[in-house]
């Protein structure tokens, strides 16, 4: 399998496991609701956070989100998204060495998330599932990462977010989407049920346990007719094997009855599926 490099990733492959072990320490002043609940908003490194999580609750988690940096490169923003704020350069001379000198800010991004993915991964059960949200910057880097660390086969799906509508000036190219990965702890494990909005009226056909064309193409604006076939038409399929039926004058007529709409209890009560051969007086009709 093809793999991913970078500059820094000698420096960091196993730099997960260098990280100490420390505990957490509660703040009884921003403390709320049950003490013993196993509610926990934790403050400070991430990677440092992990680590200290990571002795309550390796092999334990079913679900995680995470919403890392997307590496857009702009630095003016509600926070740093260039792989660039004085805690990161400080990290990067600790971890990577004098070699983060040459580092683009795509190995620095890869750099900062590789650790702290090894962890994520040592968190989930076997049946456990990884989401990550990204943008079109790093969504090739990480995907390559993750396939590395997660194993190719471990890949649920790439989910497309659509965050934006339509584009006004129609002559631009505008980015209307982001990606969520998603990965398995264990290939074929999880199970993901159906994930239905809640705002999805009753009657919807989401709700349906049955899957038709949404386009309406048997109802009262659009009747039910009789076609007629002559003998040696030309069809595309070889053999078309349809046993002739006697009961079309009945089926019409309870067509026509239903303002000519084929309604679905019909299929039972004549226990048959579509397409129907009728054989009606003087003629041969599909």
């Amino acid at each position: 399998m093809p793999t991913l490099d970078w500059i820094g990733k000698d420096a960091v492959v196993a730099h997960h496991r260098k990280v100490p072990y420390h505990l957490l320490r509660c703040d009884r002043n921003v403390s709320a609701g049950d003490p013993h609940a196993g509610n926990l908003l934790v403050q400070g490194d991430n990677l440092l956070a992990l680590k200290a999580l990571l002795p309550y609750y390796a092999g334990k988690v079913k679900c995680i989100y995470i919403d890392p940096p997307y590496n857009t490169g702009k630095e003016g923003w509600v926070f740093n998204d260039n792989v660039n704020s004085p805690d990161i350069r400080r990290w990067f001379r600790q971890v990577v060495g004098p070699e983060a000198d040459d580092l683009c800010r795509h190995d620095k991004w890869l750099c900062m998330m590789y650790p702290r993915l090894s962890l994520l991964k040592q968190f989930l059960r076997p049946d456990g599932v990884l989401f990550i949200s990204i943008g079109i910057d790093e969504i090739g880097h990480l995907r390559a990462m993750c396939d590395q660390l997660f194993g190719r086969r471990n890949l649920l799906e790439t989910f497309i977010w659509q965050i934006e509508g339509n584009v006004e000036n129609q002559e631009a190219i505008t980015a209307t989407h982001e990606y969520i990965l998603a990965y398995e702890r264990e290939a074929g494990r999880s199970q993901i049920a159906v994930v239905l909005d809640p705002n999805v009226e009753d009657g919807s056909k989401l709700l349906r346990d049955f899957a038709e064309n949404s386009v309406v193409k048997n109802g009262p604006g659009n009747p039910a007719s009789v076609i007629e076939l002559p003998v040696g038409f030309p069809c595309e399929i070889a053999a078309l094997s349809l046993p002739r039926h006697g009961f079309a004058q009945d089926f019409i007529a309870q067509v026509e009855a239903d303002e000519r709409y084929i309604k679905r209890e019909m299929r039972t009560s004549y226990k048959e599926n579509y397409p129907i051969r009728l054989r009606a007086p003087n003629r041969m009709s599909l």
